[in-house]
């Protein structure tokens, strides 16, 4: 009877530190980088229309420069180059951080839609 007691005890325990941990990592994984993502997609559509036109390539180009650019294994550095093919050379760099930015940005919303999506089987069950 004792230890019956002692071990629902300490599966109600082992529950809700399994919901607290999950919880946490829904906040860490979905809820403040999707915040962060809509401010950030907010900004650069502000940012990127102008006279009622909308450029979604420079939105999405802008959107996915923060998650790109320190993502860049090699950089391609300007070596005997004039001003004009060293400015090139560093725009296809921003360039290709932008692109490796786009598909991050896609990765960071799938993963949120699985974390939460796990979480909310886990309570459901």
């Amino acid at each position: 009877m004792y230890y019956q007691k002692i071990k629902k005890n300490t599966q109600k325990r082992k529950v809700k530190e399994r919901i607290r941990i999950m919880s946490r990592e829904v906040m860490k994984k979905t809820i403040l980088p999707m915040l962060f993502l809509a401010i950030w997609i907010w900004i650069a559509y502000n940012f990127c229309t102008s006279l009622g036109q909308d450029e979604w390539w420079k939105i999405w180009m802008v959107i996915g420069m923060p998650y790109g650019i320190h993502r860049m294994c090699v950089w391609l550095l300007p070596k005997n180059f004039d001003i004009g093919g060293t400015a090139g050379v560093w725009v296809i760099n921003i360039l290709l951080g932008c692109l490796i930015g786009e598909v991050v940005v896609i990765w960071y919303v799938l993963r949120a839609v699985y974390v939460l999506f796990k979480y909310l089987v886990y309570l459901l069950r």
